[in-house]
């Protein structure tokens, strides 16, 4: 199919333009996407999102170069998923927990238990002792948006729309949090 007759199939919500689209034209766009991205999951998501947005874009629009029009649409779509932190590290699903049972995920270490972490385990198993011992005391939604940030990597808007709170409240509470944390472990003798 030609670019006239793949416009006019889309037009006409003719399904079978997604596949010819992506016979020919998906080694390109996929290789645009993967210079972008880097992971082979994130650019299967990715040229996912620009068929759709070329079926739904095309019959208004009738670029005159199909392909140089698919490939803008897929590296931008590309950069947009890297911006807005949609192209993150892939956490296995059963490990993805909603925000509020996150929070009473983190394992209980008494506040006594580091002190014998410190003798007994490495410097690393020390230091998350007094982290999750931190992060467990924080309040209800300091701890979800800790938990959310540093156990999820989840980004501040992510976490914004999750809880209901205004990005720059998240970005002061973040701030605040590691300030605390920072004292924290400096007085339990852990130089950050």
């Amino acid at each position: 199919m030609n670019d006239a007759e793949l416009i006019r199939c889309i037009r006409e919500r003719d399904e079978t333009a997604l596949s010819a689209l992506e016979t020919r034209f998906g080694r390109r766009l996929g290789k645009v996407a993967r210079n972008i991205l880097k992971n082979e999951e994130d650019v299967s998501e990715c040229l996912n999102d620009v068929y759709l947005k070329a079926w739904n874009s095309l019959p208004a629009a009738a670029p005159d170069n199909l392909e140089a029009y698919l490939t803008a649409l897929t590296r931008n779509t590309a950069l947009n998923r890297v911006r807005d932190g949609n192209a993150q590290k892939r956490i296995p699903q059963e490990l993805i927990l909603p925000l509020d049972e996150a929070a009473g995920s983190i394992p209980h270490v008494d506040r006594d238990d580091t002190a014998a972490i410190a003798e007994s385990r490495s410097e690393e198993e020390r230091i998350k002792a007094v982290i999750n011992t931190f992060s467990e005391k924080l309040p209800e939604k300091d701890q979800k948006v800790f938990v959310a940030r540093y156990y999820y990597d989840a980004s501040v808007n992510k976490i914004a729309r999750c809880l209901g709170m205004p990005g720059g409240t998240v970005k002061s509470t973040l701030h605040r949090l590691r300030n605390e944390l920072a004292r924290r472990l400096k007085e339990e003798g852990i130089e950050v």
